[in-house]
């Protein structure tokens, strides 16, 4: 096998070629783009593999390799400790240790969506990197008000019909009311915006049957299920549920020495975006009219006593693992097949 090493940069790609023995046997640096990467990668007999780092230029160069029918692995850049750790640095030296770590299997491969798969993640993380614009903006539009001494509650002072109400608050400083006003605009541009991609979301989410099954279940609305399918993009990644859980973050870490276990709490190492959509999910279904997960909400809070946050942590463990079970094995929600499933779930 001869081991490929690159080192990705939006201008340069720097490679390094280790065969089985460890030997470096080829070195060069080209200019990033598809002739120049792929002239060098024909080049090497085979078997050959391709092995970069996770980065910006991963998705593209992922696509480009399966297109001319080369494989190529994107790495954990915080499991290549001896590349990042490293005294002595330099694209070369880390395209070589690259090459050498693949050689030794002591990396760990990061899974990556490729063709409509990774438009649609594209579109979702769109999505919500505008309702955090929102968010940012709506927090700048109270803050002024309450710069100029003026009290600010609730949403009205978002919504246009209410707006000369609180322009009169205003001081008559022409600059205070431009930069009000501007941030009046920018508000309802991104508002458009969020219309217009959560559109496109129900349009692309067509192509992904699971997402039509996931909103039969309570608690998961379009936005959720659009989240949840984009991030995990195929259950048969994850071996198992529990798998499942410690990259949702809600999957408990177990340290043990022997046959004792001294410590188990919950993940530090996981996926953000989807723990906050399934957390959220869980909360919904909460307190959603009569379902399986709020069932199991009041059992364990009420009957067994166990605190809310971790009942809420338990349900989310539910719903993940019924979304899970549906999408690997095809099925559709069926409340008594998560009431199984869910038996032996513990906080």
């Amino acid at each position: 096998m001869n081991y490929i090493g690159v080192d990705c940069h939006i201008s340069t790609l720097e490679f390094a070629l280790v065969n089985e023995r460890g030997t470096i046997t080829k070195k060069a640096k080209v200019n990033t783009g598809v002739k120049e990467f792929m002239a060098f990668v024909k080049d090497i007999p085979k078997p050959r593999k391709i092995f970069i780092e996770e980065g910006e230029l991963a998705g593209w160069l992922l696509e480009t390799s399966l297109n001319f029918g080369e494989q190529l692995v994107i790495t954990d850049p915080k499991i290549n400790k001896w590349i990042g750790k490293a005294g002595q640095k330099d694209d070369a030296i880390d395209a070589e240790k690259l090459a050498q770590l693949a050689r030794g299997k002591y990396i760990k491969e990061i899974y990556h969506p490729v063709s409509h798969r990774r438009k649609f993640k594209d579109l979702v993380f769109a999505y919500h990197d505008t309702i955090k614009s929102q968010t940012r903006v709506k927090n700048k539009i109270k803050a002024k008000f309450r710069s100029n001494g003026i009290r600010c509650t609730g949403d009205t002072v978002y919504m246009d019909k209410y707006r000369d109400k609180w322009r009169k608050k205003l001081s008559k400083n022409k600059i205070t009311h431009l930069i009000v006003e501007e941030l009046w605009v920018q508000l309802d541009q991104l508002f458009k915006s969020k219309e217009k991609l959560k559109r496109n979301i129900r349009i692309q989410s067509k192509k992904c049957p699971e997402i039509k099954k996931f909103i039969k279940i309570p608690g998961i609305g379009l936005i959720h299920a659009a989240t949840i399918s984009a991030i995990m993009e195929t259950p048969h990644r994850f071996a198992n549920k529990k798998k499942v859980w410690m990259y949702a973050g809600i999957g408990l870490m177990e340290r043990n020495s022997g046959e004792r276990v001294y410590s188990k709490k919950l993940t530090r190492d996981y996926n953000r975006p989807l723990k906050n959509a399934i957390k959220k999910s869980a909360e919904v279904a909460i307190i959603a009219k009569d379902n399986q997960f709020q069932k199991q909400y009041l059992k364990l809070t009420i009957e067994k006593g166990i605190p809310s946050h971790k009942a809420k942590l338990t349900v989310s463990r539910s719903i993940l693992a019924a979304m899970y079970g549906m999408w690997k094995k095809g099925e559709e929600y069926d409340p008594q097949i998560v009431k199984k499933r869910s038996k032996g779930i513990k906080s």
